[in-house]
């Protein structure tokens, strides 16, 4: 049965890498930089935002206040939101120490846009192919090294920073996850484009970069990535009180539909230090590594940040979902397949005629699907 599912998801990526993008929605793309300003129903202030906003965009502020963009002013670049209530992050359990399991699967990182860099530390905003943000990922993958979790970071370019850079990344993430399965979660690391100000942090007494967590609306995948960044965010709040800066829910996918417990990390802003991005990963290293597979943390006050001198476990998430998984997930993949494969299907009979699709699966397809499932026997 696993050998099955597993062909089956393999198969599915597989149908997924061929189907059109929709990456123009998911960034900034106007030549005039600038930022979004996201406004409360009393018009204070609740953050600003180097993305496009539209209506329906959804806010997690760092005090746990869930936001709902209402109307977005495009000339002025300022989003209106009504508050929906305060969310409830999960529980920590309060017993005995639980032992945290590094066996449950792997975690992959790529960074979307490659250029983006750390002016004080890389001396520019942006370094085609090869900016400042692939450091900080790959010190993120070594500091979940150092937790016992096998990281993979995979240094892809997907230049230029454009409409297109999703699409081109999502080959990346595919094959990241086609060749390390099992996969625990997928993070896509990135950097934000507004004032320092706004990603100051002093977390266990030292200087570093807040981290935001961005969840496309248009997955399928929603929800179990919105456990994870609400787990991830619970336990930061108990352990390093403001490190997550807060959760955003845009428009886009970000390539989110790919797998589930797929996020994007926004690490500091491009006013920030390299170091102090580096520095804010070994502390999101150790609270992904609780969130993920268990453990205990030390709690700190959230407004002073002094230990409050108990220890929490903290379950691992898969022990929240797993009912809720088995009795669901391969129902929900079986249908992600069919809508693919429909798609996909429909896709191609558009454009191209019924005899020339018939071609195409006796030759090419065929052979592209037995060289992604590794089937290359030769016959003798």
């Amino acid at each position: 049965m696993k050998k099955t599912l597993s062909s089956l998801i393999v198969s599915v990526l597989l149908l997924l890498t061929v189907l059109p993008g929709t990456a123009s929605a998911d960034d900034w793309f106007e030549p005039d930089p600038g930022y979004y300003t996201i406004l409360d129903e009393n018009g204070r202030e609740l953050t600003v935002m180097a993305r496009e906003i539209s209506v329906d965009d959804e806010y997690v502020s760092g005090d746990n206040k869930h936001y709902i963009v209402t109307r977005v002013d495009k000339k002025k670049r300022i989003a209106y939101t009504e508050l929906l209530g305060e969310i409830t992050l999960p529980a920590a359990v309060q017993d005995s120490q639980a032992a945290a399991q590094q066996d449950q699967g792997n975690i992959v990182l790529y960074c979307t846009h490659n250029d983006e860099s750390y002016v004080p530390s890389d001396g520019t905003e942006s370094i085609k192919g090869d900016g400042g943000i692939n450091d900080v990922a790959k010190a993120f993958a070594e500091n979940l090294k150092k937790k016992g979790i096998n990281a993979i970071f995979k240094e892809e370019k997907h230049d230029p920073h454009d409409a297109g850079a999703y699409r081109r990344s999502r080959k990346t993430a595919v094959q990241l996850i086609k060749s390390n399965m099992p996969v625990r979660a997928v993070f896509d690391i990135h950097r934000d484009a507004v004032p320092k100000s706004h990603y100051i942090a002093e977390v266990d007494g030292q200087d570093m970069c807040k981290i935001r967590i961005v969840i496309g609306r248009r997955n399928q995948n929603r929800k179990a990535n919105e456990e994870l960044a609400y787990k991830i965010k619970s336990v930061a709040d108990k352990s390093f009180p403001g490190l997550v800066k807060d959760i955003f829910f845009g428009k886009g996918s970000y390539n989110q539909e790919l797998s589930p417990r797929s996020l994007l990390f926004e690490v500091g802003t491009y006013e920030n230090s390299k170091e102090a991005a580096q520095k804010s990963t070994a502390y999101l290293a150790e609270v992904v590594s609780k969130a993920l597979y268990g453990g205990t943390v030390k709690e700190q006050d959230q407004e002073s940040g002094e230990s409050k001198g108990r220890e929490t476990r903290i379950r691992p998430i898969n022990q929240e979902t797993e009912t809720r998984e088995s009795s669901g997930g391969r129902s929900g993949l079986g249908w992600l397949f069919v809508v693919v494969a429909v798609g996909v299907a429909g896709f191609l009979l558009i454009s191209m005629g019924g005899r020339e699709l018939a071609s195409k699966f006796k030759g090419s397809s065929r052979q592209e699907f037995s060289s992604f499932l590794g089937r290359k026997k030769k016959k003798k």
